[in-house]
């Protein structure tokens, strides 16, 4: 039995405390671990040669692949994991800023590694959702008596529209197993005691920052969520959780404690070492006909246009008629629970912050106080769609596990009263609804670029020194990442002076910043507002200043002949070698004067 010291429930020991959770646990395992090979098969015909996109939409995938094996090598061979000049050099760029997620790529590299980025990717995207089921089931079992209702809500936190629209390529939004521990940990700091709260406070400040290096987003949006459930609480019932903050603060500050010693380095060079950078977040904004109609990434779409703001990946707040209707339903039954109001408080602020501002000039509303917040600014609104989804899966969890109790009979039996037949089917058709509803579609694949063999070559060692700055044609700079793709493949042995990655304005006198734009321009025949037109000697002056000392143009790219074309006009003299798969200008100091 649970003893009550001071508000805070304090558990015998920890752990699932109920017959069978072993069996349960594998149950939601292996059923989300067979969702996702399904949804993925096309990637898992062929993953080393295969990635998760359309032809002209592999991107991200191509710069995780590149994040996942830069951090291990980073590491293995002694340099700074948090930024580098193997992209946008010399000046190069902060990973920190970007979602180089460094956690995974520690985790992932006896895969990545030995059976290659690519692999490593398509394990980490697959089991990123079983692994979230499990821990969400984790969590969930611990508010409901039946494990029927804690796998339902935990199968929703890992197939909601949010995680599914990122099934895509990102790998920071869809590897979320470290948020219900997260949870968890913070429950038993202020609720209750399965272990001293010093061992608990430590594994908290321990998980946050393992999160921290999947996501940062993710992070604050759960700190913030959180946060927010607090407030509530403080109103709703002030008695016990006054109580249980007062008990725990000392666990706080040292979860918190851990947290920023584990995580200093990445912060340090972050929010001191690095730029600042502010992502416009304003564009990825809902509004409500998002809630009521699917982009697609589900089977079932309900007919309906209308003017969005998101696209793709972003589209993850989609609710639909049947679980918005549930919902209103579900909260307007239960409300006398104080925990329901809390959680349904919670939702209501978690879809506002969705909108953003909607160019509306209102100082209360939610998203502009955020704003506020350094570092917080560069969430994007519609992201906040993963806390309402967190207490979605607990409030369908709570009234699965109402519907699903059984009425007692005299014997001590349950009795097939008619109340208990009606409680039975509402509940299957709460689940039948969110079956429809979030059914999510297969994700396309398309192969990767061909592997070029003179990359890791004797011949590329005898012509090009390691480290060797060099202009790679197709430019990773506009919408195109292969040339990173490549750069991954060959260790790394090169650097370039473009890049697929989000970076601070270092100025448009740079000279590095003059070699991308008349990159750019010329690849995209001018059509991109990358700033003034750049002329080629200028360009040449550029290349010359940062020490460039190849272009290489890879043959098998579509746009071959365009990067011919442009590779001689910069050099102004035909190619040095045409290979089969690759042609090569080399540069020394007197031939780019």
């Amino acid at each position: 039995m649970a003893a009550t010291t001071a508000g805070v429930e304090v558990l015998p020991r920890p752990g699932l405390q109920v017959a069978g959770g072993r069996r349960w646990s594998w149950g939601v395992f292996l059923l989300a671990l067979v969702a996702m090979l399904a949804l993925y098969h096309h990637m898992w015909a062929n993953p080393a040669q295969r990635t998760l996109g359309s032809a002209n939409h592999t991107n991200d995938p191509m710069q995780m692949m590149w994040f996942l094996e830069w951090v291990p090598r980073a590491v293995l061979h002694g340099h700074n994991p948090f930024h580098t000049n193997a992209i946008f050099y010399p000046e190069g760029v902060s990973l920190t800023w970007n979602t180089f997620v460094p956690t995974l790529g520690i985790l992932a590299a006896p895969v990545t590694l030995t059976l290659g980025a690519a692999v490593g990717f398509a394990c980490l995207m697959t089991l990123g959702p079983p692994l979230t089921a499990l821990t969400g089931f984790w969590w969930l079992r611990r508010h409901t008596e039946r494990p029927a209702a804690a796998a339902v809500g935990a199968l929703l936190l890992a197939f909601n529209p949010f995680v599914v629209g990122h099934m895509l390529g990102h790998l920071n939004l869809v590897f979320l197993a470290l948020i219900p521990l997260i949870l968890m940990l913070a429950e038993d700091l202020l609720w209750r005691r399965p272990r001293p709260m010093a061992r608990t406070a430590i594994y908290l400040g321990l998980t946050a920052a393992a999160q921290l290096g999947i996501s940062e987003e993710v992070l604050l949006i759960v700190i913030i969520e959180a946060a927010l459930g607090l407030a509530v609480a403080m109103f709703v019932m002030p008695g016990r959780t006054g109580q249980a903050l007062v008990a725990s603060w000392r666990g706080i500050a040292l979860a918190i404690g851990v947290f920023l010693a584990v995580s200093a380095p990445l912060l340090i060079s972050q929010l001191f070492l690095a730029r600042p950078l502010i992502v416009p977040t304003q564009r990825f904004r809902a509004v409500p006909g998002d809630y009521l109609y699917s982009l697609h990434r589900q089977w079932l779409v309900p007919s309906g246009r209308h003017h969005s703001y998101l696209g793709g990946a972003e589209g993850g707040v989609y609710l639909g008629w049947a679980v918005i209707a549930i919902l209103v339903v579900g909260v307007a039954l239960t409300l006398r629970d104080r925990r329901v109001r809390v959680m349904a408080a919670v939702l209501a602020v978690s879809v506002l912050l969705t909108f953003g501002t909607n160019g509306l000039d209102l100082d209360w509303l939610p998203w502009r106080l955020l704003a506020k917040v350094p570092a917080v600014e560069s969430i994007l609104p519609s992201r906040f769609a993963l806390g309402s989804f967190l207490v979605i899966a607990w409030l369908i969890a709570q009234w699965l596990d109402r519907l699903l109790a059984a009425a007692p009979g005299h014997d001590g039996r349950a009795s097939p009263s008619p109340a208990r037949a009606v409680r039975r089917a509402a509940a299957l058709a709460v689940v039948g609804a969110l079956v429809l509803t979030f059914l999510p579609r297969p994700v396309g694949a398309t192969r990767l670029p061909a592997h070029v063999a003179f990359f890791g070559s004797a011949t590329e060692r005898s012509l090009l020194a390691e480290g060797s700055p060099i202009l790679l044609l197709p430019a990773p700079w506009f919408g195109d990442a292969s040339g990173m793709y490549y750069q991954q493949l060959d260790d790394f042995r090169f650097s370039v002076p473009t890049g697929y990655a989000l970076t601070s304005d270092t100025g448009n006198d740079s000279r590095a910043q003059l070699l991308r734009r008349f990159v750019i321009r010329a690849q995209t025949g001018g059509g991109e507002p990358v700033g003034p037109a750049v002329s080629v000697a200028d360009a040449r002056a550029a290349a010359h200043a940062i020490g460039l000392r190849a272009v290489v143009v890879v043959l098998n790219s579509p746009t071959a002949a365009q990067s011919m074309a442009l590779a001689t006009s910069l050099t102004q003299r035909p190619a040095d070698l045409i290979g089969d798969e690759v042609a090569i200008w080399r540069l020394t100091p007197a031939q780019q004067r």
